[in-house]
């Protein structure tokens, strides 16, 4: 596969190995952030899953690894900010 390069030399889309460089160094952040509120699989599942909606849509992908990891942030942060969550078998609830 051959990137497109412009003038200068530099690529014009960001490649598919840095891009899961990003997105995996996104994940690692997010999990630090709500370690403890939110369980490591779950983490990986909504970054990937914001991934997968905003690439979707994309005309451009140069920017997509910062809006996922916005994207991913705003949905962890209003899942422990509902007052019950589930979690597998059992209902959890927080306290606000």
């Amino acid at each position: 596969m051959t990137i497109p390069l412009t003038d200068h030399h530099m690529p014009t889309t960001p490649s598919p190995l840095m891009q899961r460089h990003v997105l995996a160094r996104v994940t690692d952040t997010l999990v630090r952030r709500f370690d403890g509120a939110v369980a490591l699989a779950e983490v990986r599942a909504t970054v990937e899953q914001a991934f997968a909606d905003l690439k979707a849509d994309a005309r451009i992908t140069t920017y997509l690894p910062a809006l996922t990891e916005h994207e991913a942030t705003r949905r962890l942060e209003a899942l422990t900010a509902s007052p019950t969550r589930i979690t597998g078998s059992s209902t959890q609830l927080s306290a606000a």
